[in-house]
């Protein structure tokens, strides 16, 4: 099965922010006079806010399956027309059980029309978005929110 080109992308993407963002601007150890003065930039990890989580914000649209040892894992049903608001997700995997078409609007990004086939897996950084089905079939997603691995707010 290929993947769609929008998919590679977006993954594409989002691992170069990644790498990009975890650049230090550290000079060589041959140009630092005294290395113990020297002191790395701290990586700023992606916040979210575990309240704004889509297991609280549309529990109607969930079936919860566990939540222990910092993961939240449910599964998610979209029908034709439904929408989800503004949510967060700390890191997290996606598991397309039923494919279908979602606009999904993602922060700092226009709407992005995606083509979700079944079988597709990701996994995604912390990241915020909102989404509305706007196939003709629902979109079911299995989906882990691993706040085990999120930042301390």
């Amino acid at each position: 099965m290929r993947t769609p080109n929008f998919l590679v992308a977006l993954s594409t993407g989002l691992l170069v922010a990644t790498l990009i963002s975890c650049d230090q601007q550290t000079p060589p150890p041959e140009e630092i006079d005294d290395p113990v003065a020297v002191e790395a930039d701290p990586v700023e990890e992606p916040t979210y806010d575990p309240s704004e989580g889509l297991h609280r914000l549309a529990p109607e649209m969930l079936t919860m399956i566990q939540d222990t040892l910092g993961i939240v894992m449910y599964e998610a049903v979209m029908e034709p027309g439904d929408s989800v608001g503004w949510h967060e997700h700390p890191v997290h995997t996606v598991y397309v059980l039923q494919g279908g078409t979602l606009a999904v609007y993602f922060e700092g990004m226009e709407r992005q029309v995606l083509e979700l086939p079944t079988g597709l897996a990701l996994i995604q950084p912390a990241l915020g978005d909102a989404a509305v089905n706007i196939g003709d079939t629902p979109v079911r997603l299995l989906t882990h929110d691993l706040y085990s691995l999120a930042p301390e707010r």
